[in-house]
């Protein structure tokens, strides 16, 4: 019965519930009988308490919320899906481990793992920069011990989630259907290396390639059984009056603003450190209680949000808008309509291509035939990592994941709009279509 299918959706750092309003709403009109719960036990600021602790916080209010279901309406749960946006992804990863290792899926069946954006093999820059390395460092340093996790400093819980002995790996092999979704370009919290699990970026030029989309979710959804199509390299556009208005504009007056969140963003880092001092000190679950009543800003975490990543896209706006250009006729997709539900067989909802080969190797075979494309520039980009993102990739990539590419055309901050987190950009809805349509029940 679909009443006793429970689905957690997780929300991302500095975030509430309310950034998946939409999620919740296009998964109840697929399945209007499902549970949702949109977890709020880690909203606002609390998000910088690290991975584990915003963990234990969830993990209290999914028991809590499937108690209520029981003894209000006499429900036993007897499936769970989750799934998780931005740093939400971490913390489902997290959860999962730990409901494996209680044996809570031994009662309870393991559905649907999901992630949107998530940063699976952390946030930091892979070939930095002055700004980018500016960026590892005080995300390290000034974002709590969920800094220290997601950009891979001491301490942190990304390398343990994804060691193949352990229960937190082996939590995701349980479940009949793992996803993700990345964003191809245009998210600068989160790299498509990160959220899609790869060594390789074959998108890091879209202005000389065309990709190709997957049927009813164009021009959304990349199908990467199809190659890409090498355009000519365009010419390099020059910076208009208005691009040296807004850089002049944006050199002044943005490090005030910055320098504003730094400092907020630093205040709430320490109260952090507080609060997980004090959680070690006594019971979890009565410190679950105390941590949500106690430094819930979520307004202050709001702004700290918008700030920083209208900063991070103001920084890569000097670039070419990348991909084709879409003018809303280009495409006509019938992904906002009513379509057949998901069969739930096995090769339906394992039907994606979790690989780039197919659109590397068109890549590859594109520079064999032109030379030209061999000397300073590459389609297929050669990603510098670290040597824990690594063998974090090649063991996570060890797992069945059905892997999404998603291009956003209408925005240049990708990373809100693959959920439609404001409510107001239509193509993450399609995103959250796809998703919705492909999940095991």
């Amino acid at each position: 019965m679909a009443d006793e299918h429970l689905f957690v959706l997780l929300h991302g750092l500095w975030g509430n519930k309310t950034h998946l309003h939409k999620a919740r709403e296009l998964l109840l009109a697929e399945y209007p009988d499902v549970r949702v719960l949109a977890a709020s036990a880690y909203e606002g600021n609390l998000t910088y308490d690290g991975i584990s602790v915003c963990g234990q916080r969830v993990i209290a209010e999914i028991e809590e919320r499937i108690k209520e279901i029981k003894d209000s309406d006499g429900v036993t749960i007897r499936k769970f899906s989750i799934a998780g946006y931005s740093l939400g992804g971490l913390v489902a990863r997290y959860v999962v481990g730990e409901f494996h290792n209680s044996g809570f899926f031994n009662k309870v069946k393991p559905m649907n793992f999901t992630t949107f954006a998530t940063p699976h093999l952390g946030v930091c820059s892979e070939k930095p920069g002055y700004i980018r390395s500016a960026f590892n460092y005080y995300g390290r340093n000034w974002l709590g011990q969920s800094g220290r996790d997601m950009f891979l400093g001491n301490e942190g819980i990304l390398p343990k989630l994804a060691d193949p002995e352990g229960y937190y790996y082996r939590a995701l092999t349980k479940f009949e259907r793992l996803s993700l979704y990345a964003n191809i370009t245009n998210d600068r919290s989160v790299h498509f290396f990160s959220a899609f699990i790869s060594e390789r970026d074959p998108f890091a030029n879209l202005d000389s390639c065309e990709p190709q989309y997957v049927h009813d979710y164009e021009p959304i959804i990349l199908d990467l059984s199809r190659a890409m199509k090498i355009l000519h390299i365009p010419a390099k556009k020059k910076m208009s009056r208005r691009d040296y208005v807004f850089f002049t504009l944006f050199y002044t007056i943005g490090p005030v603003f910055l320098l504003m969140a730094l400092i907020s963003i630093a205040v709430s880092a320490q109260l952090s450190e507080r609060r997980v001092r004090q959680l070690l000190q006594q019971s979890s679950r009565r410190a679950v209680e105390l941590t949500q009543q106690s430094a819930k800003n979520e307004s202050e975490a709001a702004l700290m949000q918008e700030v920083v990543e209208d900063l991070l896209d103001a920084t890569g706006s000097e670039e070419q808008e990348t991909g084709p250009k879409y003018d809303g006729t280009q495409y006509q997709s019938s992904s906002s309509g009513s379509s057949v539900k998901n069969s739930g067989s096995d090769s339906s909802r394992r039907s994606s291509v979790s690989t780039l080969d197919t659109v590397c190797n068109s890549v590859v075979a594109h520079k064999a035939r032109n030379p030209e494309f061999l000397g300073e520039y590459y389609l297929d980009k050669t990603l510098d990592l670290e040597e824990v993102q690594i063998r974090m990739c090649k063991d996570m990539n060890n797992l069945a994941w059905n892997k999404y590419a998603v291009q956003i055309h209408e925005t240049f901050h990708s990373h809100a709009a693959i959920v439609n987190r404001r409510g107001a950009l239509h193509e993450g809805d399609i995103v959250l279509r796809h998703w919705a349509k492909h999940l095991a029940v």
